[in-house]
């Protein structure tokens, strides 16, 4: 009944990263030219596989794009670059652009804790068995048995909403939009996982903060 949710998200999401790389600020953010995507392609379409993510990093540096912002589209694969950074304390917020994509261009993490690098939408955050334990998710999982998981919006103050947890850890709350079975199907519910990090800045679980039915 899950197995097609795992599909969705698998294909989100990018591998984790180590603990030891580089912190991750501001001075990463890369504001893309208007020109852009046309400037890659005319650079960069003769080339194939990681030939075209290397070209695509070095594009955005004879662009103007700066060590750090460079730096984080390695950290993608030469995927993306970096639009939004937050700083929420010890571990902050990045949404970044994944401009080759044909769905879910945008990408949120949670950065600079341990691990440095994490993926909202990876599907091995969200616990199948706690997610049937729902009896509200278990309701639509019942009428709509292809649900499906998909990111919801990824970019602005609410695609990552982060408060202080006791101890002096933080959680930072995710939405997520359930589908009946792909990507263009009709909306059938809502999703809100909840991301925990201790004082350290380790990340400690996720956890099902509440499903809803219905298109909001």
């Amino acid at each position: 009944m899950l197995a097609r949710t795992a599909v969705a998200l698998f294909a989100l999401a990018p591998a984790a990263f180590a603990q030891d790389e580089k912190a991750i600020g501001a001075d990463a953010v890369w504001a893309a030219p208007a020109d852009f995507l046309g400037a890659l392609h005319a650079a960069c379409d003769a080339a194939a596989g990681a030939e075209f993510g290397r070209c695509f990093a070095e594009r955005m540096e004879s662009l103007g794009a700066s060590a750090a912002a460079v730096a984080f589209a390695r950290r993608t694969g030469d995927q993306g670059y970096l639009r939004e950074f937050r700083d929420t304390g010890l571990v902050d917020v990045a949404c970044a652009e994944y401009p080759f994509r044909a769905n879910e261009n945008a990408v949120c993490f949670l950065i600079n804790g341990q691990p440095s690098m994490l993926d909202v939408d990876s599907p091995s955050l969200i616990d199948r068995k706690a997610l049937l334990a729902n009896p509200v998710f278990a309701g639509i999982a019942k009428t709509y048995p292809r649900v499906a998981i998909f990111p919801g919006p990824r970019s602005g103050q609410k695609a990552v909403r982060e408060t202080a947890a006791a101890g002096g850890g933080q959680e930072f709350r995710v939405d997520y939009v359930l589908v009946d079975g792909c990507h263009a199907c009709a909306r059938v519910g809502t999703l809100e996982m909840t991301y925990a990090f201790n004082a350290r800045g380790k990340f400690t679980g996720a956890s099902v903060t509440r499903v809803r039915a219905g298109n909001p």
